[in-house]
């Protein structure tokens, strides 16, 4: 029942205040004309951070309704627009089909760099805000704080433009993840080279046959320490504008002769869980800045 007041909620927001995320929607074109056939380059893409993205776990409160959480997240985006260090987006991750008794969502943040994350919850608190947001709706959502038990931070990566058809506002879209840790001997320039000289040759060449597909990825680098016994390293995330072009594209990459090997180079650097599905959500638009 939580999750579908989530849902609820956040579908009425998208309905009321969602925005463009436009420079999400701007970078595909480039993908979007690329040739079946691509020389491997010499350089491992990327490599420069694409930005600093922050997982919130997120519990309901006793006061938790659809119109009790979108007045909130008004006000909270209200207030984050008053603040001089601010995140450049934020969105909302619904497990889709499981369960997870440490939240019922995530609160994500997306900020330019590690440093405007710490700039902007220095903001955040110099404006006692969240104290503020409490007293004016009690009772709704309480949000991780902590760094490395409730609230993880990872530098991240995308090493291919987001294709134009890819649009948050369209909600929910669909996304998956997975953690992974490096076997033995192996590091992030091992990924990368799985990443340049087979995976992205082959999305360039599926792009070129299915221009219409919506894929993107990006791979997030561990900033916090993890529970002892739990190593991670990197997390895998991809995204598309449906639930049934992902597992239908999952399915025909899983099935594929190129798909098999692709997988077993990315199994020879790192070990990863199960991958998980999510819907997403546009909470707050990137900044005006960047539009």
């Amino acid at each position: 029942m939580k999750k579908v007041m989530v849902l609820m909620a956040l579908s009425s927001l998208l309905a009321s205040c969602a925005q463009e995320d436009a420079e999400q929607a701007s970078a595909g074109a480039e993908a979007m004309s690329a040739e079946p056939e691509v020389a491997v380059t010499s350089e491992l893409p990327p490599a420069t951070p694409d930005s600093y993205y922050e997982y919130l776990y997120c519990q309901n409160g006793e006061n938790y309704s659809p119109d009790s959480f979108r007045a909130m997240l008004v006000d909270w985006n209200a207030m984050i627009d008053s603040l001089d260090a601010q995140p450049t987006a934020a969105f909302g991750y619904i497990p889709r089909g499981w369960e997870n008794e440490n939240f019922d969502g995530l609160w994500v943040l997306r900020w330019a760099d590690k440093a405007a994350m710490e700039a902007g919850w220095s903001a955040y608190a110099a404006n006692d805000s969240q104290a503020k947001l409490d007293e004016m709706h009690p009772g709704i959502l309480t949000c991780g704080a902590t760094a490395g038990t409730d609230r993880f931070g990872w530098t991240s990566y995308v090493p291919r433009d987001i294709p134009a058809g890819f649009d948050p506002q369209q909600s929910p879209y669909y996304l998956t993840n997975q953690l992974c840790a490096f076997n033995e001997g192996k590091s992030g320039q091992d990924l990368r080279r799985v990443v340049r000289d087979q995976f992205l040759p082959q999305l360039e060449a599926t792009a070129a046959v299915n221009p219409e597909s919506t894929y993107w990825f990006r791979v997030e680098a561990r900033d916090f320490e993890p529970m002892e016994g739990n190593q991670i390293d990197t997390n895998w995330v991809n995204f598309w504008q449906t639930a049934e072009e992902g597992e239908a594209s999952a399915s025909t990459f899983a099935a594929s002769a190129e798909g098999q090997a692709i997988q077993s180079a990315f199994n020879d650097v790192s070990t990863c869980q199960d991958a998980q599905p999510w819907d997403g959500w546009l909470l707050r638009a990137p900044a005006a800045a960047e539009e």
